[in-house]
Formats: structure tokens, C-alpha cells, sequence
């Protein structure tokens, strides 16, 4: 049973934690720019950030969006997805890595994720592989890159595509190559809390000629099949393109941060702050605590409430995308559901129900381990020396 705490005189911290993003005159000028244009439709601005995205990550090709979930979606219908289709995703993500299937009436396979990345584990990948299996979502969870190199190699040997979900993770980077350019198509997010934050939108990253030109169609009612309206604005755009020119001073600043606080816990029992692989660079979209106090008998949910009365926002991660209902309807859905409204009787039998996937790592990680903490600017060492404390204090007080 989880135990209520309430806030004291003695809570580490009283005033609120640095509020992410922070907006300045140079994005209120970007605005005014657009207004006095007098095209608030998508033109001159989204061009030039799709340009200038392009050249940031090194991709041959960049589309805008309204959001990362058009951007995951038009990438399955840009490769053809659909019916009677298999797509490998994670059950460790914001739900959009693997709805984005089910809007091409293809079928999401969930694959656990390894530990040290919280990425797809490569091996169960493999065994998860299918004569139906046509593409691969890999997620960069929380700004930590994912064993992108071993999941590509596997895609190629199997002819498959590998669709990378870089939301939380402009910038980031695995053995000098930018995360999002490994695969056929990269899609980044632009959420207000984002890294790369413009209120909301997105971007697709290709080196495809072909794929460029389909997403391009698909963006804007222009393919002969089902297309849509998933454009961005140049609201939007302007802001993105005065946010990129600051995203890598930004990340730094989040990983002098994050390595300021693992050095501060670095001998502390039952904490563990998350670090990239040394192949890699991460960009902490957020920081990953991971807690074992669970292993002597105290709860995540009873450490966390505790904590959360010392005045620092530190959080849960998501639920297992598995569980939702989305994937485990009380009734079929009027748009169906592939594993049940494609197949037939003898196959449904055979096919495997949602509920009753076990994804072990990923149910372990939210349920008991990951606590998540921001350390985007303007967060500095003594906001970061107030986390320290309060989470010492927290291991104190169960006497852990």
C-alpha cells in the first residue's frame, strides 16, 4: 500500500523548478516576421527550416508536419504499409510509436526493450521477425540513443524498413552519426516539451528521393492513394528555425547537468543515474533515475510520493503501451482492429491477444525502476544539488 506524505517546513525546495521552454524576443521577432508576411499557410518559412533541418542532421531530405504523429504515420504510408502487414514497435513509448500501425490498419508486434538503452532489444527482434513483418519503429528513449547500428543491420539482412522515432532525441548521436539518419526515414517531434520545442510539430528526415517525394504527396491531399492535411504551419517554422540555431548550446547545457548529477550520486545505494552508451552521445530529454529500493521492500510509487514532497518534480515514466486501450479494446472498435478483423477464424485462434503479452523489461522499468527528471535550461548545478538532496533525504527517511 503506498503511503501519503504531505509537505512540510523542512521540504528541500519551495520555489518551483525551472520552467521549460523560454521563449525570447528573438521568437516573439520570428512571429511578427510571419504576421507582417501576411502567408500564415505553409511557405517561405517551412522551406527554409526543412533546409536548414536537413543540413543539421546531414539527410538528403526534410518534411514539416503538424506533429510527430502525422510524421509516424505518413513514414508506414509513404513505405506502402497496410493490410495483413506486421509492424516490430516497443511497448516503451508515447503511444503515438505504435498507433501510428493501426492508422494504416497494419498490425504492431510489441517487442521488449534491453536495459541499457531502453531501446528494441536486437535479439527478440529477431525472433520476432515474420514473413508479414515489413518495417521496424525504433524510439530514442528520453534523448539516450538505441543499439540503432545492430537494429539496422538486422533490418537490412531481413529486407526490412527501419523507421526511427528521434522525438526526444535532437541531436543526439551514436558514433558521430545523428540519431534519425540511420534508417529509411527519421521523424523528430516539435512539442512544446520537446528539445526542439515550437508549440507542436514535426519532421520527417529521408535520404530517399522516392520516400521525399511520396511524404510530400501524402502531406497535402496530392497522392492518387488516401492523402491528407498534416502540413505545418509558418507559425510554427519561424519558431523552429530560431530554436535550432540555440539546440546545441541548449543540449550542452542538459549534459553538464545530467553529468553534474551522476557525479553527485555516483557511490549512492539504490540510485543510478542513467549514462549513454560510451559509443554514443545522449541529449537528456530527460534524465533516468533508476531505483532498486524496490528489491528491499520499498515501493517506486511510496520513494516517489515521498520525494515529491521535497519540492522537485521528479516523475513516473508511461505506462507499458501494450496495456492500452487502444491495443486491448473491451469491444471491437467500427474501424476494427488487424489481428482480429483481417484474418480469419482459424487464424484469430492462433493469433496471440494483446492482454496476454509479457514484455518483462518494460513492465519491470515503469513499474518499478525509472524515475525521470528534467534538466533542460534554465535548470543549473543548484537546481541540480536540490535534486541530490531531496532523493538522498528520500533513502534516509526508508532507512535504504
Amino acid at each position: 500500500m503506498t503511503k501519503k506524505f504531505h509537505k512540510s517546513n523542512h521540504t528541500v525546495r519551495s520555489k518551483p523548478w525551472p520552467t521549460w521552454p523560454t521563449y525570447t524576443t528573438e521568437d516573439e521577432r520570428a512571429v511578427i516576421r510571419v504576421i507582417r508576411s501576411n502567408q500564415l499557410f505553409a511557405a517561405n518559412e517551412v522551406a527554409s527550416f526543412e533546409k536548414e533541418y536537413s543540413q543539421y542532421v546531414g539527410s538528403n531530405y526534410a518534411k514539416a508536419l503538424g506533429n510527430a504523429t502525422q510524421g509516424l504515420h505518413l513514414a508506414l504510408a509513404a513505405l506502402d504499409i497496410g493490410i495483413n502487414d506486421e509492424i516490430i514497435v516497443t511497448g516503451y513509448s508515447w503511444i503515438s510509436s505504435a498507433s501510428c500501425v493501426l492508422m494504416q490498419n497494419a498490425t504492431p508486434v510489441f517487442v521488449d526493450c534491453e536495459c541499457e538503452t531502453y531501446g528494441l532489444d536486437p535479439d527478440k527482434i529477431k525472433t520476432a521477425i515474420s514473413q508479414n513483418t515489413k518495417a521496424i519503429i525504433l524510439v530514442h528513449m528520453f534523448g539516450y540513443p538505441a543499439k540503432v547500428e545492430e537494429v539496422l543491420k538486422i533490418a537490412k539482412d531481413n529486407k526490412i524498413s527501419l523507421i526511427e522515432d528521434a522525438s526526444h532525441a535532437h541531436g543526439a548521436s551514436v558514433n558521430g552519426k545523428f540519431c534519425g539518419t540511420f534508417g529509411d526515414i527519421g521523424v523528430f517531434s516539435l512539442h512544446q516539451r520537446k528539445s526542439l520545442p515550437a508549440g507542436d510539430g514535426g519532421i520527417i528526415v529521408t535520404n530517399s528521393d522516392n520516400i521525399n517525394q511520396k511524404i510530400y504527396r501524402l502531406r497535402s491531399f496530392g497522392d492518387e492513394s488516401l492523402s491528407y492535411n498534416y502540413r505545418m504551419t509558418e507559425f510554427t517554422a519561424a519558431i523552429a528555425r530560431t530554436r535550432l540555431q540555440y539546440l546545441d548550446q541548449q543540449n550542452l547545457i542538459r549534459i553538464h547537468n545530467a553529468e553534474y548529477l551522476q557525479s553527485l550520486l555516483i557511490d549512492t545505494d539504490y540510485i543510478n543515474v542513467k549514462k549513454p552508451r560510451t559509443c554514443a552521445k545522449g541529449v537528456y530529454y530527460s534524465v533516468c533515475i533508476e531505483y532498486s529500493g524496490w528489491r528491499v521492500g520499498v515501493g517506486l510509487a511510496n520513494f516517489l510520493e515521498y520525494l515529491l514532497t521535497q519540492g522537485v518534480p521528479f516523475r513516473k515514466t508511461w505506462q507499458p503501451i501494450h496495456k492500452h486501450p487502444h491495443f486491448n479494446p473491451k469491444s471491437i472498435p467500427p474501424r476494427g482492429i488487424p489481428w482480429n478483423s483481417f484474418k480469419s477464424e482459424k487464424e484469430q485462434i492462433c493469433i496471440k491477444r494483446m492482454k496476454d503479452i509479457k514484455l518483462p523489461n518494460i513492465e519491470n522499468l515503469c513499474e518499478n525502476v525509472v524515475i525521470e527528471l528534467d534538466v533542460h535550461p534554465p535548470v543549473n548545478f543548484k537546481d541540480i544539488e536540490d535534486a541530490v538532496l531531496a532523493l538522498k533525504r528520500a533513502l534516509r527517511y526508508f532507512n535504504i
